[in-house]
């Protein structure tokens, strides 16, 4: 399906590469119909498409995107390692945890 956030966006967290809040739904950065599951934070956002990809953006602070890096993303990027075999993410306040299958 097409993801849609809407809200607060200070950190990105909305994934439309800006930091300007949004009180209707909008669609990510990332586009498309293929995402399956989502998952939002405290600054932060998670989504795993139907190809088993998982995609992070918004606050960085201390590498919770997984990226390998601490820089605030504004659109979804994948995290270091990639992959294709996600099926599920939850993000936190500072943390996120995804299951990847063998």
């Amino acid at each position: 399906g097409t993801l849609w956030t809407w809200g607060t966006n200070s950190d990105g967290q909305l994934g439309n590469n800006t930091l300007t809040g949004q009180s209707s739904p909008i669609t990510t950065a990332g586009g498309g119909t293929t995402w399956n599951q989502v998952s939002v934070g405290q600054g932060i956002a998670g989504a795993v498409k139907t190809d088993g990809t998982l995609w992070m953006w918004g606050n960085n602070q201390v590498g919770q995107l997984g990226d390998n890096t601490q820089t605030r993303r504004s659109s979804p990027v994948t995290p270091a390692g990639g992959g294709t075999n996600w099926s599920q993410v939850s993000a936190g306040y500072q943390v996120v945890g995804a299951i990847q299958t063998a």
